[in-house]
């Protein structure tokens, strides 16, 4: 028997907006009945890969969820942290992260899939404006970026997790409308860029048009692009004319800083030329 319904019933919708549907129904008022003062709750999940875009192949990506709940005052539980560990297809060493619910703006069960794939993603978030204080009341919602830098790792094992806000500076449109790309349907590429999942296109190389993977990069105000099998394709593969324009710029300096030195050269033979002259005059 559970003392608190209201409790129980916030949870259960807690775990249902993470993404878990009513999967953890049972087993969460089971842990509450016994009046536990902390416990955690498993769930798995298989996705296809975000890059693979074929509906028919294969989910091999694996994925565990840990929920971690804790009693506080007058029998009222939390749901403090998620931890989540991912079994990426082809890697021995899975990738993991600690989402802490509160800090980190509620991070569902898919978006945690998504960060640790390695791809961004917008979402709205509640903060208080400057001088609001701790006036919940008074929260504005604004859209923000994800990004999990899976590079490095804090002392707890810990990814850091980059809130990128609007004053940043990121604007996808304006980025995505930089780049030369061909086949782009705009309005799907910018709703799958903001959910975090790859967008499709084509890039031209000499007569051929290549098929290309984009991921928004919010952290660095640029789109990330990769071949089909994740390999990533620099700027001077999809700017070839800015390049060529780079190299003929530097050939140029290079021709004008040696031109003085060819002048010295010169001059410095005209004055060992004038030295030998006077030296054979004094010598009759």
């Amino acid at each position: 028997m559970v003392k608190n319904e209201k409790n129980l019933e916030y949870l259960q919708k807690l775990t249902g907006y993470l993404g878990f549907s009513d999967k953890l129904n049972s087993v969460l008022e089971s842990a509450i009945s016994r009046e536990l003062p902390k416990f955690t709750l498993g769930i798995s999940n298989i996705h296809r890969p975000l890059e693979i875009k074929d509906v028919n192949a294969p989910k091999t990506d694996y994925i565990q969820y840990e929920l971690n709940f804790n009693r506080g005052k007058e029998d009222v539980y939390f749901l403090n942290t998620m931890a989540v560990t991912l079994h990426k297809t082809g890697e021995s060493v899975p990738r993991q992260q600690i989402f802490d619910l509160e800090r980190d703006h509620r991070i569902t069960a898919l978006q945690a899939y998504k960060l640790l794939s390695g791809t961004s993603f917008e979402k709205d978030i509640y903060v208080r404006p400057k001088g609001a204080g701790t006036d919940a009341d008074r929260s504005e919602k604004i859209p923000a970026w994800f990004k999990l830098n899976l590079d490095i790792t804090d002392a707890n094992g810990n990814h850091p997790l980059k809130t990128i806000r609007p004053e940043y500076g990121f604007n996808l449109e304006e980025t995505l409308a930089k780049y030369p790309f061909k086949g782009l349907e705009r309005t799907e590429a910018l709703r799958n860029l903001r959910n975090g999942n790859y967008a499709e296109a084509f890039l031209k190389e000499g007569r051929k048009e290549l098929p290309v993977l984009l991921a928004a990069n919010p952290q660095m105000k640029s789109i990330d692009v990769y071949d089909l099998q994740l390999r990533e394709i620099r700027d001077e593969q999809i700017w070839p004319e800015k390049q060529a324009e780079r190299n003929n710029a530097a050939q140029k300096t290079t021709v004008i800083k040696s031109e003085p030195e060819q002048g010295r050269d010169e001059a410095t033979s005209l004055e060992q030329v004038e030295t030998q002259g006077n030296d054979v005059s004094r010598g009759r």
